[in-house]
């Protein structure tokens, strides 16, 4: 029997504190790799499908072609709900038999997990890993106890989950949505044969998920910058021209955020600060663009295996008022970094009429940053 496995990409790790779990290393191999190879490893597999977000999916496909992933057939961009990536997925799927669906965040799958849960499904049409659970369960009434179930029927379940082809597609094309494929079966009032599960089988979703080794990865920077005012110039910050009578005195265009920005990139890992790259003296950078220059810098940073993980900035000026632009600066300096907006934050102060007080502003920013498997 054919065997095909679909590989769930597509979370965008919003508890992992900046780090995207699909690429955190464990045992020298990246997350989303190390679970496909679980399936590789599989005598009764025969194609992997994983679906990812549009910005993962080529560096997900290099990856597994590194790593000897020879089963991997396509990676496809995945869709809005677990249910509409897995449907992605599964358009891909040809003669197959038996499918199984399992989480790229579950690194830690066995042969012997998966074997199980394929004989399962074979057998009883559906089935899935299943973890008696330990802990007392409460529900949840206003934020006091509503009651607590019967532990000894409630069961923890895991991936990947397997359904003979079938089915699968009777599930796909019901249009139903649930956190997982065994919810929607039985929506549909299909059995689901519950198998011992694997109390290894963890999924990571917190850094605390992953080994101590990985946290070590990663490294931080600060930036500091601080321009005088000066007329008959434009007010840039952040990518974004501001209307103002004054602008700022620099070499380029003078964007202190900007360069602040840069700074702490360039700090994490103790190669100098913009100066170095973008000297004052030379021609070439006058009135340059510093969200260029800032995605050049950005550039070098994964020139040596490293990615932005998260910026935290602060600009200090007494005047202008910044709330209006600081969404749009977010914007611009995500873009170049190569991140999601929300690994971006800016913020505006004032130094209460001491330090600069007018004459100026100044900017800084601490930087995260983390090394990748490429």
């Amino acid at each position: 029997m054919k065997t095909d496995v679909l590989i769930l990409a597509g979370g965008s790790s919003k508890r992992m504190n900046g780090i995207n779990k699909l690429f955190a290393v464990i045992d020298d191999i990246p997350v989303v790799v190390k679970s496909a190879l679980a399936f590789e490893n599989c005598p009764q597999v025969g194609d992997i499908i994983i679906a990812a977000r549009e910005c993962d999916s080529e560096r997900i496909r290099r990856l597994c072609i590194r790593y000897g992933v020879t089963k991997l057939k396509k990676v496809v961009h995945g869709g809005g709900t677990r249910t509409a990536s897995a449907r992605k997925a599964f358009a891909e799927c040809t003669d197959s038999d038996i499918i199984m669906v399992h989480d790229a965040a579950r690194p830690y799958v066995t042969e012997e997990l998966i074997e199980r849960v394929m004989a399962a499904a074979e057998k009883y049409g559906a089935a899935v890993p299943a973890l008696p659970v330990t802990d007392t369960i409460k529900f949840d009434r206003d934020g006091f106890s509503g009651g607590t179930p019967e532990r000894a029927s409630l069961r923890a379940i895991q991936t990947p989950q397997a359904f003979r082809a079938d089915l699968y597609d009777e599930m796909m094309r019901s249009g139903k949505e649930a956190t997982d494929d065994a919810g929607t079966a039985e929506m549909l009032r299909k059995p689901v044969k519950l198998v011992e599960g694997d109390p290894a089988n963890i999924k990571i979703t917190t850094p605390d998920d992953l080994p101590k080794g990985e946290i070590a990865m990663i490294r931080i920077g600060h930036g500091y910058d601080v321009h005088l005012f000066a007329e008959g110039r434009r007010l840039i910050i952040g990518g974004v021209g501001i209307p103002y009578e004054l602008g700022l005195l620099g070499h380029s265009d003078a964007d202190v955020l900007i360069h602040a920005v840069m700074d702490a990139l360039l700090g994490s890992l103790a190669l100098g600060d913009i100066g170095k790259y973008f000297p004052d003296t030379d021609p070439l950078y006058e009135d340059a663009d510093s969200t260029a220059l800032l995605k050049r810098v950005a550039g070098m940073l994964r020139e040596r295996g490293y990615e932005v993980s998260n910026l935290d900035c602060t600009i200090n000026a007494e005047k202008p008022k910044f709330a209006p632009y600081i969404p749009q600066m977010r914007r611009n300096i995500a873009v170049e970094c190569g991140i999601d907006i929300d690994r971006v934050s800016v913020k505006a102060t004032t130094e209460e009429g001491l330090g600069l007080a007018g004459k100026g502003i100044g900017a800084t920013c601490v930087a995260l940053v983390k090394k990748i498997a490429e």
